[in-house]
């Protein structure tokens, strides 16, 4: 009589136990699924930026680097990762490849010559993958000599306009872009 009890239980309790696993997979499925951070895919804006805000925690603590800045960059460089550089090279932050360095990628891009805006062609970094690209990008502002003044800035504002006297870039409104675009999609609230 005992067996019978005993199994009898453990048949019902394995029974609603998978009822009820069955039932929470299907919640969950139906909420918005979270990026594929293994496989750095996504599809939406909200997914983009939680994929590189993920990635973004070294080069703050290390370098002061504000998420901020890291996230605006990759959407405004990359365009939401639909550049054809982004898709291309998986380079998110437009970084230009030196004459030696091996991985590279050439594309069309404008760049600002006494305030004039021109196209060029330039060689670009190539990576195997968007931690690859945040990874360099990391190194490159948190090493380099030339950003030290953008490691020390109090606020994204600052870091902003860092990158342009730093000479990150060469377009005299790229601060501005960058603040806007972390002002819109509040991302100071990673910061």
């Amino acid at each position: 009589m005992k067996n019978k009890i005993s199994i009898g239980f453990i048949i019902t309790s394995t029974f609603f136990f998978l009822l009820s696993s069955t039932l929470i997979l299907l919640l969950f499925k139906s909420s918005t699924p979270l990026p594929d951070l293994h496989n750095e895919k996504f599809e939406t804006k909200d997914e983009f930026i939680q994929l590189i805000h993920s990635k973004t925690h070294y080069g703050y603590k290390k370098y002061n680097i504000y998420p901020s800045i890291t996230i605006a960059q990759a959407i405004l460089e990359s365009n939401w990762g639909n550049s054809k550089l982004t898709q291309t090279g998986k380079n998110l932050f437009g970084i230009k490849a030196g004459k030696g360095y091996k991985n590279k990628v050439d594309f069309m891009t404008n760049e600002f010559v006494n305030n004039k805006k021109i196209e060029v062609v330039q060689s670009f970094r190539s990576y195997d993958s968007y931690s690859d690209s945040i990874k360099d990008y990391t190194n490159l502002l948190g090493k380099a000599k030339r950003y030290e003044a953008l490691r020390n800035c109090k606020d994204y504002k600052e870091q902003a306009m860092a990158l342009y006297s730093c000479g990150y870039c060469t377009d005299p409104n790229y601060p501005q872009k960058l603040i806007s675009i972390i002002e819109k999609y509040k991302l100071y609230e990673y910061d």
